[in-house]
């Protein structure tokens, strides 16, 4: 899903490198919002449309530009089997929660969790009709598409290790 300042960009880019088989898609407001519009543009049939329901989505943050070939594979594979399926890392930071006056209030014992990366892929009925489900609550502040499909599809995804090497754009400097 592209923001309409980028759209012009993206068109020129598909334009001069002659891809063929990429859609533009609005973004939305949100980031959950945005995956309902590409979900949205994948199951309707619509005229002159490139696009067709797949079997299988994957959903990826353009902010994780290099990806790897290998773990693609894996979470559809596991897509595939589960139904739903994310990359994870394990944690390099504790994770702690602070009270409302700024003190420590409790942290997760790090060895126990991990961090949900990108990509994640998903069986499309199951996803589709999760956002279909969704609450606005969701829509605007969730940013866990494997919870969704556990909240609203009772799909308990499978989670795959990623690459330890997943480079993130997060701030100005990276």
């Amino acid at each position: 899903a592209v923001t309409g300042e980028n759209m012009e960009a993206m068109k020129g880019i598909i334009q001069k490198y002659k891809h063929q088989r990429i859609s533009l898609v609005e973004a939305g407001v949100t980031r959950h919002r945005s995956i309902f519009n590409g979900l949205r543009a994948l199951a309707e049939d619509q005229p002159n449309s490139k696009l067709s329901k797949p079997e299988v989505v994957i959903i990826h943050d353009a902010v994780r530009p290099f990806v790897e070939e290998d773990v693609l594979f894996k979470v559809v594979t596991a897509a595939k089997e589960y139904g739903a399926a994310g990359a994870v890392r394990p944690l390099v930071s504790t994770v702690i929660s602070p009270s409302a006056d700024g003190h420590l209030d409790h942290s997760l014992e790090r060895a126990r969790h991990r961090a949900s990366e990108m990509p994640q892929a998903f069986l499309f009925d199951v996803i589709y009709e999760a956002y279909q489900q969704c609450s606005d609550y969701d829509l605007e502040f969730g940013t866990e598409c494997l919870q969704l499909a556990l909240k609203y599809g009772h799909v308990n995804a499978k989670l795959v290790e990623g690459s330890p090497d997943l480079w993130k754009v997060t701030y100005k400097r990276d």
